[in-house]
């Protein structure tokens, strides 16, 4: 039995490739979202269209800095073969968390980081399984000010997302050097422009600006979700680490994001982030 654990699991994206993991029925899936009720549906449906009962459903607000540790907790005893950080979202107007942390930065980064390194430490993962970021191609044109990374001047909602995407493949960078001993692969990926529900969060002209495009522009669920697929089943891919894929491919990413100072210097300010809420990894 393979196991798969997917963040942002109960729409979407996430939802649709639990939905094709689920068909093969020696995979268990665990979903992970922030409305119980949400889940709950999503649960009922992916085992209905699948008759796959080995499907799990954790809820956690992965915006939080408490909740995402806490989700750990209830992961103890799994033995995840892949991990799928998928959970993201865009905030055109700036809104912190509960902890006070600007959202972008609190969802589409931290979590990642410490789910996936809680895991690490508690080891949830197997050695020689497989971790995926979901990143986007939206990374392109934009450098991290290390000063303001969280865009208290002059915030900018679309640029608070691409530097988040950034953030994903510096923190795969870093990673995967880290879990090499363990024979963990981590690659993050840009799914293409996908028609769900993103941005559905934001209100007025940005949300009906966003849907227009979606309409016009973006590629199907499905399509989306290939490359996520072929990340986390294909053996072409078992010992490749630290890439970045589009399209079932490696994928050159933007100079930014294939800067090692920078994935150091984002690791060690995340660390120290984190410190003041007593995380260590």
């Amino acid at each position: 039995m393979t196991n798969i654990m997917i963040t942002g699991g109960t729409s979407g994206l996430g939802y649709r490739t639990a939905f094709i993991l689920a068909q093969d029925k020696s995979n268990k899936i665990i979903l992970i979202g922030k409305n119980k009720q949400k889940g709950k549906d999503a649960l009922i449906k992916l085992k209905n269209e699948t008759d796959n009962p080995n499907i799990k459903f954790l809820d956690a607000d992965l915006s939080s800095v408490e909740e995402t540790s806490l989700l750990v907790t209830k992961l103890i005893g799994e033995d995840l073969d892949v991990l799928i950080n998928n959970a993201g979202a865009l905030f055109y107007s700036r809104s912190v968390n509960k902890e006070g942390i600007e959202k972008t930065f609190a969802l589409n980064h931290l979590s990642y980081f410490i789910l996936t390194n809680l895991i690490l430490k508690n080891k949830i993962i197997k050695n020689g399984g497989r971790i995926i970021n979901v990143a986007s191609g939206a990374h392109r044109g934009v450098d991290l000010n290390f000063d303001d990374i969280e865009m208290v001047s002059n915030y900018n909602g679309w640029k608070c997302y691409k530097k988040s995407k950034l953030c994903n493949i510096l923190f795969t960078k870093k990673l995967s050097e880290l879990t090499e001993k363990n024979n963990i692969t981590v690659n993050s990926l840009h799914p293409g422009f996908v028609k769900t529900g993103f941005g559905k969060n934001n209100i007025g002209v940005v949300r009906l600006i966003v849907k227009l495009l979606m309409n016009m522009f973006a590629i199907t669920v499905e399509e989306g979700a290939k490359t996520i697929i072929y990340l986390a089943t294909n053996s072409e891919v078992k010992n490749i680490t630290g890439k970045y894929f589009y399209q079932s491919k490696i994928n050159k990413p933007s100079k930014f994001a294939e800067d090692k100072t920078s994935a150091d210097k984002l690791w060690n300010y995340t660390l120290t982030t984190l410190n003041k809420y007593k995380l260590t990894f």
